[in-house]
């Protein structure tokens, strides 16, 4: 018993670490941020944050997780995806709506990581798995590697893509889920050989209908 309550007072100050984390990030705007700033907001000590996290860049690693986490539970899907070509643009919808119910956490996030000038370990897994899928279907006809590819579509379908269109472009969150849903869908149609050819014998395809799955919540800016 007493072990397991040992446990669960360690996870509630891991917690409260990765939550001060986060009103440390929206005041310094990810830049800069220091650990006794996170320590004072907690209310622990600066030997307490490296006791759970070791190193800086673990604590950062551990908040990119601990954000999934919070996501996955806001969208009632805590598994991961299953990802293919097809539903790359449709999971853009689902996707910004849940970072509109989590939008400090969100925000903080895409504020740590650019802070950080280098991207997150989720951030890194989901790219590579786009990658991949993008790789095997590739036509041969753009002057684009996978990679390149994947790096712009990855701008629309990420939380940066949607900090981005709503913070800086002032976009809704509904406005900024169609226009990336559509954005993908056009790239990807220009990218993947199977697509290329045909959209060559039908020109005219079915518009893309955003309120499929559509994103309901509003744009909020955080204080």
């Amino acid at each position: 018993m007493k072990s397991r309550e040992s446990g669960s007072t360690r996870q509630r100050t891991r917690r409260a670490i990765l939550e001060a984390l986060v009103d440390v990030i929206m005041e310094k705007d990810g830049i800069g941020f220091s650990v006794q700033a996170v320590a004072d907001r907690a209310g622990v000590t600066h030997r307490t944050i490296y006791n759970h996290f070791p190193t800086r860049q673990a604590l950062c690693d551990a908040f990119s997780d601990y954000v999934d986490e919070l996501l996955a539970a806001s969208s009632g899907a805590p598994e991961e995806p299953t990802w293919s070509l097809a539903s790359i643009p449709l999971l853009v919808e689902g996707l910004y709506r849940t970072l509109a119910l989590r939008d400090r956490h969100a925000r903080a996030y895409v504020m740590l990581m650019i802070g950080n000038r280098r991207p997150m370990s989720a951030w890194r897994k989901r790219s590579l798995m786009a990658e991949k899928l993008i790789a095997r279907e590739q036509s041969g006809r753009i002057p684009l590697t996978p990679r390149q590819v994947t790096a712009v579509i990855r701008l629309f379908v990420s939380t940066l893509g949607w900090h981005l269109l709503t913070e800086q472009c002032g976009l809704s969150t509904d406005e900024a889920a169609a226009a990336s849903a559509w954005a993908t869908r056009t790239l990807l149609d220009a990218a993947i050989a199977k697509r290329t050819t045909k959209r060559a014998a039908k020109p005219s395809s079915s518009p893309l209908h955003p309120s499929q799955g559509g994103a309901s919540a509003t744009r909020r800016r955080p204080n």
